[in-house]
């Protein structure tokens, strides 16, 4: 009975012994993958590392960037705010020389109506014409200067393109032509 129980003690040890050789198996292979995992995880660390500093100088290259066309946009509000400042002095010298075109006109048609003599009308219509083609030399030559002063503008910007200053000068000069048709017209009548 002796050699039952060793036997059965020592079946009992060699039992629990293929256990833990079979546990330890189980174990080294999850202590394998999760050094794999580790390895891994490490790479992907090291990524993200990389990754985050290309996106902060990214970041300070875009913030370099914004500020750089901040200033820009700065000088070329800064621009158009002049341009469109002189636009409107130009427009004000305009409505000046044609109230002054409407006065003449108008102090011609009642002088005409009081005078009786034909020849004293011929005298003024030649006078008027006299006096709207120096108002048109007149204007002429504003708009020769105004053209002369946008033109040396231009030359100092010559950087940044002024499409929309240009085509309102045009306008202006354009609506500035019609009121002397106008003007003209109604004085021949």
């Amino acid at each position: 009975m002796e050699n039952v129980l060793g036997i059965a003690i020592e079946s009992l040890v060699a039992v629990l012994l293929a256990a833990t050789i079979v546990y330890c198996a189980v174990l080294d292979r999850r202590l394998r993958r999760l050094r794999g995992d580790e390895t891994m995880m490490r790479q992907t660390i090291g990524e993200l590392v990389g990754a985050t500093h290309a996106a902060e100088r990214s970041i300070v290259a875009l913030r370099a960037t914004v500020g750089a066309c901040e200033e820009t946009l700065a000088e070329r509000l800064g621009r158009a705010q002049g341009l469109s400042q002189d636009m409107a002095k130009q427009l004000a010298a305009g409505e000046e020389v044609i109230e002054r075109i409407t006065k003449i006109a108008k102090a011609a048609r009642e002088h005409a109506s009081r005078v009786a003599s034909r020849e004293q009308i011929e005298q003024l219509g030649v006078e008027r014409e006299a006096a709207r083609l120096e108002a048109r030399r007149s204007a002429e030559e504003e708009a020769r200067a105004a053209a002369a002063r946008r033109e040396a503008q231009e030359r100092e910007r010559a950087a940044a393109p002024t499409i929309s200053a240009s085509a309102a000068t045009a306008a202006a000069a354009e609506l500035f032509a019609s009121r002397i048709r106008a003007l003209s017209l109604g004085d021949a009548a």
